[in-house]
């Protein structure tokens, strides 16, 4: 923990000079650093991640609503929720775990399932911590070939969704064209999940998952993109915004909710709007003998009983 702190605190000096982009400002959160020889088995039991510090998870308590029902009070009666962010030096590689417990598990949204309505999470990724803009919407372009060129070039966000929704996958990169994103190596994987529950149900849900980032993503091939390497103590942007949709009919319903980390409701094009996380050392300390599963109860079937 205390490596943990040391390098949040020479983190926040060394930018603290610069003009910081990202949402809340001023603040760094912490991604894990999952060693070769201890990753996480991407199977839907999320019980590895309990070895990480409290520090470093983000919970509904750090979230407010950034589009929909503006103003909705929390109510883990009604939606509760923790995600952790993690990565790997060797096989750069960013992991998320996601656990969440809900009244009412919404598939469909009332028709709007294509289009991030449904109960999922978004997660945007700046790896060179640039802060550009990536939507069509957000830049002037002279033809089509350049606009839909620089549609996530240089930031990548997408909705994650288990079980995958088709024809769009687990992870909608809804940017892109792309067929070979949401594939190994990566991305990953859409079956590590785990539900306990059904559509309409009250229900409690963890997942784990890769992906990589990249400084230039090109839709048509990886030949033709670059991957970014991730080094330890460097900050990188990461939006995330968990969809709450308690069958409403319609993306303009009242019921939507989208919880971002940062309250900005614009990590779908814009940069600026993530929230900065910097690559911590290995903690080798909290780190399992075995590289087996630790014991544990998931924190989802605490579901509305959890406390602040």
């Amino acid at each position: 923990m205390k490596k943990l702190l040391a390098f949040a605190a020479t983190a926040l000096m060394l930018t603290s000079t610069a003009s910081l982009a990202h949402f809340p400002e001023g603040q760094i959160f912490g991604a894990w650093q999952w060693p070769s020889t201890h990753l996480p088995n991407l199977d839907g039991d999320i019980s590895e991640w309990n070895v990480l510090p409290a520090e470093l998870w983000i919970d509904i308590f750090q979230t407010e609503v950034a589009e929909g029902d503006i103003g909705r009070e929390i109510d883990t009666a009604n939606l509760n929720f923790r995600v952790a962010v993690g990565w790997n030096d060797e096989l750069d590689r960013v992991y998320y775990v996601y656990d969440r417990f809900d009244d009412i598990w919404d598939r469909d949204a009332g028709g709007f399932g294509c289009c991030g309505q449904d109960d999922s999470i978004e997660i945007f990724l700046d790896a060179d911590h640039s802060a550009d803009r990536f939507a069509f919407w957000t830049g002037d372009y002279e033809d089509a070939e350049e606009r839909a060129r620089n549609n996530g070039r240089t930031n990548q966000t997408g909705h994650y969704r288990w079980p995958a929704l088709e024809p769009f996958g687990f992870y909608w990169f809804w940017l892109s064209s792309s067929t070979w994103h949401d594939k190994e190596p990566y991305s990953c994987c859409p079956d590590s999940f785990n539900l306990d529950g059904a559509h309409g149900t009250e229900s409690n849900f963890q997942a784990e998952w890769y992906t990589v980032g990249w400084d230039d993503f090109d839709h048509n091939s990886p030949e033709n993109s670059i991957l970014h390497d991730f080094v330890e103590g460097e900050i990188i942007g990461v939006g995330i915004q968990v969809v709450d949709n308690d069958n409403g009919p319609s993306s303009d319903d009242p019921r939507t909710a989208k919880w971002a980390l940062g309250g900005q409701p614009c990590i779908n094009g814009d940069g600026a709007c993530g929230s900065d996380y910097i690559l911590l050392p290995v903690m080798a300390e909290l780190l399992p003998e075995q590289t087996t599963s630790v014991e544990g109860n998931s924190w989802g079937h605490i579901k509305a009983s959890f406390g602040r």
